[in-house]
């Protein structure tokens, strides 16, 4: 049994993840951890800090960061084209950005690395980038040319589209550059814990794969809980969810080598780093695939 506040699990606070909370809350599988929830921002600093020991973390933050984290097999956040969860809102066709100002949320980081290789690689131009605080089209446009939205506040601006704007779906972009999925989150683990916890490592990773079973399993109860309290309503949570998967397949693999390897290619990290993944107990060819180095 997990004692209390012995593990520190990371949550991401967004309809995204949603199966997985309605797994640990109503499905019992949160029992005994620490949750933290919160934007992936925060999650990302909080592991880097070491205040958590298990987290969903931005895919970017892995590549600049590998030496610290493990990879916990099988569990992502990913997606194979459409999402409606990355959104670039623009006052201007994108291949018309050249030089323009582009706000960036502040809320994830693998979204920014995601755009900025969409822009060189699709449409060969390079804007000018800040990072702004804004979550709706109207604010964050008064003082850019283009916003560039993640999660709840990309999902409530793709159904609540104004006209005269232009709106860019960042997966399907993606899709359409690479022919594959794209990754945006991963669970990692710090390496210490790993080292010094391995039973309880074991039991929060099954705590997090079956959390996002039950909550799979019950998604239209899970997406109900939610009716009342977010700017959605069921049909558009569920439809947004089924966009959305939640494994870690050899092809899912290949596709986030593939993300790394651009952004390295515009230098927006330092190297290709090989995918290490923690020991929980399972095997898998899946698992095998990756545990290459793709150096």
């Amino acid at each position: 049994m997990i004692q209390e506040k012995q593990v520190r699990l990371g949550h991401i606070d967004f309809i995204n993840c949603l199966p997985l909370a309605y797994g640990l809350r109503q499905g019992g599988l949160g029992q005994g951890l620490d949750i933290v929830a919160g934007p992936p921002s925060m999650l990302n600093q909080l592991i880097l800090e070491g205040q958590l020991d298990v987290s969903p973390v931005s895919s970017i933050i892995y590549a600049n960061n590998c030496d610290k984290f493990l990879i916990l097999p099988d569990v992502s956040i990913s997606a194979n084209g459409f999402l409606q969860s990355i959104l670039l809102v623009s006052k201007r066709p994108i291949n018309e950005l050249k030089g323009a100002r582009v706000a960036l949320t502040a809320k994830s980081a693998t979204s920014h690395t995601l755009l900025k290789i969409i822009m060189e690689n699709a449409y060969h131009v390079t804007p000018e980038y800040f990072v702004s605080s804004a979550t709706r089209q109207t604010e964050a446009l008064t003082e850019a040319e283009a916003v560039l939205f993640i999660g709840d506040d990309a999902l409530y601006t793709y159904h609540n589209q104004a006209t005269g704007y232009y709106y860019y779906d960042m997966g399907q972009e993606w899709r359409k550059l690479t022919g594959q999925a794209m990754v945006y989150a991963l669970w990692v683990v710090r390496r210490e814990f790993a080292a010094e916890q391995p039973g309880l490592l074991r039991t929060v990773y099954e705590r997090v794969a079956g959390g996002f079973a039950h909550g799979l399993n019950n998604l239209l109860t899970a997406a109900n809980t939610l009716d009342s309290k977010a700017p959605f309503n069921t049909e558009q949570i569920t439809t947004y969810l089924q966009l959305l998967n939640y494994q870690l397949t050899p092809d899912q693999q290949a596709a986030l080598v593939t993300y790394y390897k651009l952004a390295y290619g515009l230098r927006l990290i330092e190297h290709v780093p090989s995918l290490n993944f923690a020991d929980v107990g399972v095997r898998s060819a899946e698992r095998d695939v990756a545990e290459r180095s793709y150096e």
